[in-house]
């Protein structure tokens, strides 16, 4: 089946390292971008994977002659499944494929959100023109379900996954890091994700200021790029916490990067399914994050990395407890270990994938 996965542009993300997985392994499916190829998108062309830039979008208001445009590619190139991500590349692809007679999976990648209540409308009528729904929780199901209307046959649940043949531990620990200009023999903290409000990286700011006091040789970084950069490196200033804490800024790939970790972090004050976290277990790296749903819904409610964001100190004693508490690391170790092992394989989440295209094809 010819399936294109739509998006507006690549920025580094867990979506579009999902798609890329994808796109690896399925001969038929391809990347299709409609304003630019972002930095994912650039990364994957020079890697050889099929990523298409289609330049038909520039403002942010909807151009309904961009949606005519893609739908004219569409069919020009015979794609049979479209499938979107985002809520930008929804509104897009959605009304492509209407418009071309193509069926279109939207991939509901975070936790449903009301709020922005003008998206919820605008969900709710796409909704209906979209042939099935993807969701990563049945949680997620049941808040798609009640908020857009939908019957229960054309919403599925399906949990993200990683490649293992890219995302594995490393072998050599102390040699990575001295490659990467990383040092060596000091407690390394990471957290990765974009910096917007959403991600919470302040509360890493003030968690390593504070752990900086009881474990003075200890590194963080933050990988990633987004519009609170000025803002956090202004915060690291006023700590005075820097070089203990740098804003590294993307890296791409990321994999070496995550394996030379000691410690994973991620204070996300809301999340679908996080890809970093699905990572992290995947390259044998321990998590500390917040108790959010999307993050327990990976972990389960009774991981011992998991903190209140409510008791930002809760965040500070389980970063150092990892350090200097023996047992309470080997209790978070193990506990990951068995998450790790029982994450269903890229075979079975294939294989799932393709029924629910078959679905979407048979209305």
């Amino acid at each position: 089946m010819r399936v294109a996965h739509i998006f507006i542009t690549m920025p580094v993300g867990g979506a579009e390292d999902l798609v890329f997985s994808i796109v690896r392994a399925v001969p038929d499916a391809q990347v299709v971008c409609l304003k630019e190829l972002g930095v994912a998108g650039e990364s994957a062309a020079t890697e050889g994977l099929a990523v298409t830039l289609l330049p038909i979008l520039k403002g942010k208001r909807l151009n309904l002659l961009a949606v005519w445009r893609l739908a004219r590619w569409l069919k020009k190139q015979r794609i049979e499944m479209v499938h979107t991500q985002v809520y930008n590349a929804h509104v897009y692809g959605v009304l492509a494929a209407w418009l071309a007679g193509i069926p279109c999976v939207m991939h509901h990648q975070k936790t449903f959100n009301r709020e922005r209540r003008r998206r919820w409308w605008t969900m709710r009528a796409l909704s209906w023109l979209a042939a099935r729904q993807i969701t990563l929780s049945e949680q997620t199901k049941q808040d798609v379900m009640s908020a857009l209307s939908l019957p229960e046959r054309k919403v599925a649940v399906l949990p993200n996954f990683v490649d293992g043949s890219i995302y594995m531990p490393t072998s050599n620990g102390p040699s990575l890091r001295a490659s990467l200009g990383l040092p060596v023999e000091v407690p390394l903290i990471g957290g990765i994700a974009s910096l917007n409000t959403q991600k919470n990286h302040a509360a890493t700011v003030r968690m390593m200021a504070d752990l900086l006091k009881k474990l003075p040789l200890a590194r963080g970084f933050i990988f990633g790029e987004g519009p609170l950069r000025g803002e956090l490196q202004a915060q690291i200033d006023a700590l005075g916490i820097e070089p203990h804490l740098i804003l590294a800024g993307n890296k791409r790939p990321i994999v070496p990067w995550l394996q030379a970790l000691d410690l994973m972090v991620l204070p996300s004050t809301w999340e679908g399914q996080p890809m970093v976290i699905l990572q992290a277990l995947a390259c044998g790296v321990p998590i500390i994050c917040s108790r959010i749903e999307g993050n327990t819904a990976v972990l389960g409610e009774d991981d011992p990395g998991l903190f209140d964001l409510e008791k930002e100190s809760d965040y500070v004693e389980k970063v150092h407890a990892f350090f200097t508490n023996i047992d309470y690391q080997q209790t978070l170790v193990k506990h990951q270990k068995r998450v790790q092992d029982a994450q269903p394989s890229f075979t079975d989440f294939l294989k799932q994938l393709d029924v629910i295209y078959q679905q979407a094809r048979e209305g």
